[in-house]
């Protein structure tokens, strides 16, 4: 191989001398380039990282949030329905006994509008809270609507155990809690149903528990209610019935008769009750007995009252003279204010003075938690000017203060009461003293149930002012109301004439 000449070598050694720094500075600035990149891939994918646990972290907790309910924590309805079908399927598989708990608090809706949500909202926490410290920790609690919540139990020996757990939830609950200044009573009412006697689906097991807990709040059976066959069947009837019931207040298929109220003294005609009645059309024509308690729970009793105040108004706009007319309001009626407005429209659109309605209320509609809004709507209607009566009274345990607090006109004497009058001397005397309390206090007394000459006398000699009772009238149609009405004056009329 030829041999560089001395004079070339020297001149490449120069070159590669010169380039080998600049090699050098360029792998200095690629490896410090890349150790950028490096670090800047390591931050972003740290970062990419950070943001994947902050994502799943705040999807789990949307999730819990999604499975909660806001105001106690507890499981949600869509939870407990899960943990319940779980449940169902393992105790099956084991031939275990299981069983669903449902309770219901009905003074939740009446604090809500008493007292608005916030105060609801502590309630609620508290139940959730008591509820918690009063089962085991093998038992699911949630709050499954907005006045119910519902427990599954396992772990029992037989489906009776079950019996122990719902007398202990329901001493948890019977006892007064604090709200705000004053104390509320829960009433809590509790129904169970056992698997698998009772259903084997969660589905069934927790609608069958809710409609033995809506028996026992309406029939007070006591601490609480086991599921029954004929509770079921009473459930279908009460759907098929609420079917019936919006279809009757679409066909207008309500009517009301009207039974007399006489003045004690000589009998004469001063007014009338407006009684409810359901032109059935396979049925007949139905007494509020037969459908009042399913429209109440419904709600559907509200609609329906406000049919039977509107026609009793327009009705006895037509009657000559001051004769008066009264309605009974139920209680779900006095949730909220709307009824003030409703009794106001009613007497505009019949052109009624506000003096000839006597409203009635039932000393139940005092009793309840939403008290102070009850009394503040009779307040608001005796402002008006319409005429307020407590009726059943006696009956129940209605406060004394309500009657000094509220601008009432009357108070009507229970009906059972009366008519035991003259063979009950406990009853004669409750009579008796019901009807000083009502004079003493200057309110009108009616007594209600009259039904032979012995009760009517026996009312006049206590200082009842009013009765009214079959043996007075009985509730007749409008029509031969106002006929009735003059007739009498009629008569009346023409004994002026001959007295002449």
């Amino acid at each position: 191989m030829d041999r560089l000449p001395p004079a070339d070598l020297e001149t490449e050694t120069e070159r590669r001398t010169v380039e080998r720094p600049a090699q050098t500075l360029r792998l200095n600035q690629l490896e410090q380039l890349v150790n950028e990149r490096s670090a800047e891939l390591t931050w972003v994918n740290q970062r990419l990282v950070t943001a994947l646990y902050e994502r799943s972290a705040a999807e789990a907790k949307a999730d819990e949030l999604r499975r909660s309910d806001r105001a106690t924590g507890l499981p949600n309805r869509h939870a407990f329905e899960e943990r319940l079908d779980l449940a169902v399927q393992t105790h099956l598989e084991r031939g275990e006994p299981a069983a669903v708990v449902c309770i219901g608090i009905s003074c939740l809706a009446e604090v809500r509008d008493a007292h608005g949500l916030a105060a609801a909202d502590e309630l609620t926490r508290q139940i959730g809270a008591r509820l918690r410290v009063a089962v085991r920790g093998s038992d699911t609690v949630a709050r499954v609507g907005d006045n119910e919540f519902a427990l599954v139990l396992s772990n029992l020996r037989r489906g009776q155990d079950a019996a122990a757990v719902a007398r202990k939830l329901f001493d948890a609950l019977d006892s007064p809690m604090p709200l705000g200044e004053q104390e509320v009573r829960l009433a809590p009412a509790v129904g169970v149903a056992v698997l698998p006697e009772d259903a084997t689906t969660g589905d069934l097991l927790l609608a069958r528990a809710a409609a033995a807990m809506q028996y026992a709040r309406e029939h007070g059976t006591g601490l609480y209610q086991f599921f029954r066959p004929e509770i079921a069947q009473r459930s279908a009837r009460r759907l098929r019935l609420e079917t019936e019931l919006n279809a009757a207040l679409e066909r207008d298929e309500f009517r009301v008769l009207f039974q007399p109220r006489v003045r004690v003294r000589d009998k004469r005609v001063i007014g009338a009750e407006a009684l409810v009645r359901w032109a059935h059309p396979e049925r007949g024509l139905l007494a509020p007995e037969e459908f009042l308690d399913v429209a109440d729970a419904t709600g559907l009793i509200v609609p329906i009252g406000a049919r039977v105040l509107n026609l009793a108004c327009r009705f006895a706009s037509t009657w000559a003279g001051e004769l008066s007319i009264a309605v009974n309001l139920a209680p779900r009626e006095f949730r909220g204010s709307s009824v003030v407005a409703q009794v106001a429209r009613a007497l505009n659109e019949a052109g009624l003075a506000a003096q000839r309605l006597q409203i009635e209320v039932n000393e139940s509609a005092l009793l309840r938690q939403n008290e102070a809004g009850a009394l503040d709507v009779l307040a608001r209607l005796a402002e008006s000017g319409v005429r307020i009566v407590l009726d059943n009274f006696g009956a129940g345990a209605a406060s004394l203060a309500a009657l000094r607090r509220v601008c009432i006109d009357g108070v009507k004497l229970d009906g059972e009461f009366v008519r035991n009058a003259t063979v009950a001397g406990r009853d004669g005397a409750i009579v008796v003293a019901l009807a000083a309390l009502g004079k003493r206090l200057g309110l009108r007394v009616i007594a209600a149930g009259i039904e032979s000459d012995d009760q009517l006398a026996f009312v006049r000699k206590a200082g009842v002012t009013e009765a009214q009772g079959f043996l007075l009238g009985h509730p007749v149609e409008p029509e031969l109301f106002a006929a009735a009405l003059s007739a009498a004056s009629a008569r009346r009329s023409a004994r002026t004439r001959r007295s002449k």
